[in-house]
């Protein structure tokens, strides 16, 4: 059995192809996710909801039928030389966060960027310095920290491959430029996983500044997806489960563990394109490991 203190939450999508991603009707993974015996669902900005309003009505709807939201998922990409794009994504980030405060709910979920498999993502390096991609995350997320503050509402940041901020290292330069009780870390220990970080002391290192959490395995290291490193089924790949659940007691965290699956193989050769059989088993998996203590 899952600890009474993590509830469980999912996030209704899945990946057809190598970097292509869909979700289904949000009205069916409400009902399954419910039938499953999850406690919440994370809904994304364009695969579930596109503006406030959506959103305020696909809440409804999910608290009628059972979850709660454990946290939305705004993913835009940041680093960008390009002032214009830059600022209205900053802003969609800050009009999003003020829905979340009127709707109770709890965090929001962003990236930095570059998101590398983007076809017009800038790279590090090439399109846009190292120092001026610190300089223009820094000024987004003075407001995006802002916005967050007047609106109790915590936004966490998560490390992800290829972006500026993509481990445990990165993610403490980060931290180090904002002094704010509503800035936490959404930790996923697969993406620490591929630059050779220790997910379960990165926890330890964190400690409180964890504010949610994602459950995903990885194999690999860092570089092209599906060919330097891929995301297995949850058990199958480097991460130490055992050790990462145990930082997370030591830290004692009380929030979400949210499964997310991104294994087009697995899902179209054993799934058989049904990401509903990949949530269940998702979720039985992890309740096995869950109990190795």
């Amino acid at each position: 059995m899952v600890e009474k203190a993590w509830r469980v939450s999912f996030i209704p999508y899945y990946m057809k192809a190598r970097l292509e991603w869909s979700a289904p009707k949000t009205d069916d993974a409400i009902q399954i996710l419910s039938k499953e015996g999850f406690d919440g669902v994370e809904w994304m900005l364009g695969h579930h909801f596109n503006n406030p309003a959506d959103l305020e009505r696909l809440v409804s709807r999910t608290r009628k039928g059972g979850l709660e939201v454990s946290n939305i998922m705004c993913w835009q990409d940041l680093v960008t030389s390009n002032s214009k794009n830059r600022s209205n994504r900053t802003k969609l980030i800050v009009d999003f966060l003020e829905a979340a405060g009127k709707l109770s709910i709890p965090i929001l979920n962003v990236f930095t960027g570059p998101m590398t498999w983007l076809y017009d993502h800038q790279k590090i390096g090439r399109d846009i310095s190292e120092e001026k991609a610190w300089s223009v995350i820094v000024d987004s997320f003075s407001k995006i920290v802002e916005s967050a503050e007047k609106n109790s509402v915590i936004v966490t940041v998560e490390a992800v491959f290829g972006m500026l901020v993509h481990d445990y290292y990165t993610m403490r330069e980060f931290l180090s430029h904002f002094e704010s009780e509503f800035l936490a870390v959404n930790l996923d220990p697969s993406h620490l996983a591929l630059y050779g970080n220790d997910p379960a002391w990165a926890v330890s290192r964190f400690g409180r500044k964890i504010r949610h959490v994602h459950v995903k395995d990885s194999i690999g290291r860092a570089g092209v997806f599906g060919e330097d490193f891929a995301f297995p089924f949850l058990g199958e790949g480097a991460v130490d489960w055992k050790a990462f659940f145990g930082a997370l007691r030591s830290v004692n965290y009380s929030g979400y563990l949210s499964l997310e699956f991104e294994n087009d193989v697995y899902l179209n050769n054993v799934c058989d394109g049904d990401w509903a059989v990949a949530a269940s088993e998702s979720k039985k998996r992890l309740s096995k490991l869950l109990m190795k203590k």
